[in-house]
């Protein structure tokens, strides 16, 4: 079982507490180019396990069936997606690929209540992502932005006992 989500990271990532010489208030730069960000989608298991796509464009029908023919090259058994209603989801271009794609029947997807991203434990992995590994950051082009984004989410990546966390959010509705 795998919860799912996209999101995108701008250049200039959330602010919060940050330290200065005494007297000096901090200088935290920001780039206002807020068209120009990464697109990411993973998906998240109880036991830990972390799988993730990154890409400059968003994510369109043909790029979340890449993502599922990730998912399924790295899981052999059956594969269980919990996921929001976006269109993307259920697109032309999903169903085909749920059709034909023989590895497909492998697949059960499940959507989430409409405006319910308090159900999806995978929505942690952004907050994780942008307010702490992202945290007082700012970038002059997506070039700079995507090694960073990279190593974090490596890093979330190998913290399975973090990940499992996310499914005890006291908002989630995970049993």
């Amino acid at each position: 079982m795998f919860y799912a989500d996209e999101a995108s990271v701008s250049l200039s990532s959330s602010s919060g507490r940050t330290y200065a010489p005494r007297g000096r208030p901090a200088v935290l730069p920001i780039n206002s180019e807020v068209s120009r960000r990464l697109y990411l989608a993973s998906a998240i298991s109880p036991a830990g396990e972390l799988y993730y796509a990154v890409r400059e464009k968003a994510f369109d029908g043909p790029a979340i069936v890449e993502f599922l023919k990730h998912l399924l090259a790295k899981v052999a058994q059956k594969v269980l997606v919990i996921w929001d209603n976006a269109s993307v989801h259920d697109c032309e271009k999903t169903r085909q690929f749920l059709s034909t794609y023989p590895e497909a029947k492998r697949l059960h997807l499940v959507k989430q209540p409409t405006y319910s991203p308090q159900l999806n434990a995978d929505e942690q992995v952004w907050s994780q992502l942008k307010c702490v590994g992202l945290k007082n950051t700012c970038y002059q082009n997506v070039k700079e932005l995507e090694p960073k984004v990279r190593e974090e989410m490596e890093k979330l990546k190998k913290d399975r006992s973090r990940i499992q966390q996310f499914f005890h959010h006291p908002d989630l509705g995970f049993l």
